[in-house]
């Protein structure tokens, strides 16, 4: 159960994190410009930390450590955004909280894929339940912000980095199995496998652009005149429909390979963001987070199996690092330049977020014609 319980606290913190806390931006006197920026700017950071925290934990197999170490930080970092006021300090606090929060799930997921055959565990199910804390925190936040205001947000973050850090003395400290010394060039040589780059190339894309959809969904969502309340039930519709997708996750790629997976996410991914961009109404909305089952349910359902059919267990802290980097660095660019289509109009942020997912689609093809190579002629050496 410790991986189930540290996943529900590590998902919480991510709900009130992408839904709410623009909102408590906003409230301390940024612009959605400057916002879009912070968000940007912090996902650039995680391109830069991520892969340094993944190789470090490969290198140490401290995986634990440093995870729980990361955790207690941002515990402080949050702490001091409770006290900080005016533009300039409130966006350097936060973005240092982004950047002790940014290798969470990177580190998490490698020591979760590390661990599923000595544990009995199943990727999707541990990765529902995390999904099932995102509907329930996301409609919480919602109901408090409007029956508080938005300082409630910061203390419902710090009351869920502490269960991050009581729930996190559960799990292993990394694979169970010893591994040998590795070097740095080594896990290069590693991540340059072709299907590999074809990964970052559909996958991360198509997850940049729900980094674009935290950013400025809620913007227009209000823009349109929906109450916080009402967005809360928008993420949790959308959540939900993703459980299905990771409870049905061992079937499904029992039956397709991680490419064909990755394939149908993005262009589930072209509909959802053409649709928001669209319209933000209700019903559109409904479509909209429907489709997130496949967008985020069947593409991180695709990634994880690859990592696993690929990834040897020493290189997976770096994988999934370099992975989440390279998803970090595409949302970043995705960020900055929906900061400057917003003023002009919000939609031709997800205007342009469906145009990246039809560029990933192409890459995704690639990748499945790369998995029906790896079955002939069986896997490429690393």
């Amino acid at each position: 159960m410790a991986f189930y319980a540290f996943y529900v606290a590590l998902y919480a913190q991510i709900a009130v994190g992408i839904t709410f806390m623009p909102l408590w931006l906003k409230a301390q006197g940024l612009s959605e410009t400057t916002i879009g920026t912070c968000m940007a700017a912090a996902a650039i950071i995680a391109v830069v930390v991520n892969p340094l925290v993944g190789t470090f934990a490969d290198r140490t197999r401290l995986n634990k450590a440093i995870l729980v170490t990361l955790v207690i930080c941002a515990a402080f970092a949050m702490l001091a955004l409770t006290t900080a006021s005016g533009v300039f300090l409130v966006a350097l606090v936060f973005l240092i909280y982004r950047t002790l929060t940014s290798p969470l799930v990177p580190l998490a997921e490698s020591i979760l894929i590390a661990n599923l055959t000595a544990y009995r565990l199943d990727f999707g199910q541990v990765r529902a339940w995390g999904s099932a804390s995102v509907v329930a925190t996301t409609l919480l936040c919602g109901f408090l912000v409007d029956w508080f205001d938005t300082r409630v947000i910061l203390y419902l973050l710090l009351v869920i980095l502490l269960a991050q850090i009581v729930t996190s003395n559960g799990l292993p400290a990394r694979a169970r199995l010893a591994q040998p010394a590795i070097t740095t060039r080594a896990i290069l040589r590693a991540l340059r496998n072709r299907g590999f780059l074809l990964l970052l190339g559909s996958a991360a894309i198509s997850q940049a652009c729900h980094g674009v959809f935290y950013a400025f969904s809620t913007f227009r969502w209000l823009e349109a005149g929906h109450s916080t309340s009402a967005i809360g039930i928008f993420w949790s519709i959308g959540v939900g429909v993703e459980i299905v997708a990771f409870v049905f996750g061992k079937r499904i790629t029992a039956r397709l390979s991680p490419g064909k997976i990755i394939l149908i996410a993005c262009v589930a991914g072209m509909l959802r963001w053409g649709v928001f961009g669209l319209s933000a109404d209700l019903a559109p909305t409904l479509v909209v987070q429907f489709l997130q089952g496949a967008t985020l349910g069947l593409a991180q359902t695709g990634v994880a199996s690859y990592m696993r059919q690929n990834m040897a267990p020493e290189f997976l802290s770096s994988a999934t690092g370099v992975y989440y980097a390279s998803a970090g660095l595409f949302a970043a660019l995705a960020i900055l330049v929906g900061a400057y289509l917003y003023p002009f109009s919000s939609s031709y942020v997800f205007f342009f977020t469906a145009l990246l997912c039809a560029l990933a689609t192409i890459a995704a093809a690639l990748m499945v014609h790369e998995d029906k190579r790896g079955d002939e002629g069986g896997p490429a050496p690393f």
